[in-house]
């Protein structure tokens, strides 16, 4: 009986454990989608900041979602507990089109404390290159 049982729970955990795979962004952060289309959230981990957490949703954008440059990173829901793991913080967003969201936050500085935020994919991506010094250089001498 106890075998049966233990049996029943792997298979539980088998058929679950596809859904909650993450995706590691660049600057390592973990990225989980949601059931909505188009929504993931980024787990904050190691103290990231607001600029890596950006980072992370345009590389997700891109990896994962095809999204364009012109595309808009909206915060849905910001920085707080995990939808996917309730034991970690993160910030949830939602990938549009350039024309279902036209405006962007018009600020040199990242933040991720307000529903609503948004970034072009492009403008997020170069947060990246804040805390990666180096990336996107192709000159050689």
């Amino acid at each position: 009986m106890a075998r049966k049982q233990t049996m029943l729970a792997a298979l539980a955990l088998s058929l679950i454990a596809p859904a909650a795979q993450a995706f590691r962004a660049e600057n390592g952060l973990e990225v989980t989608a949601l059931p909505e289309p188009a929504t993931f959230e980024v787990i904050q981990s190691r103290g990231a900041g607001p600029t890596q957490i950006w980072c992370a949703a345009a590389d997700y954008a891109r990896a994962e979602l095809s999204g364009g440059a012109s595309d808009r990173l909206v915060i849905t829901a910001p920085r707080g507990p995990a939808e996917t793991d309730a034991q970690r913080d993160a910030t949830r967003f939602r990938l549009m089109s350039r024309e279902a969201r036209p405006e962007t936050t018009a600020r040199g500085f990242a933040i991720v404390r307000e529903a609503g935020e948004t970034y072009s994919v492009s403008t997020a991506d170069a947060f990246c290159a804040v805390d990666q010094p180096g990336r996107g250089d192709t000159w050689d001498p």
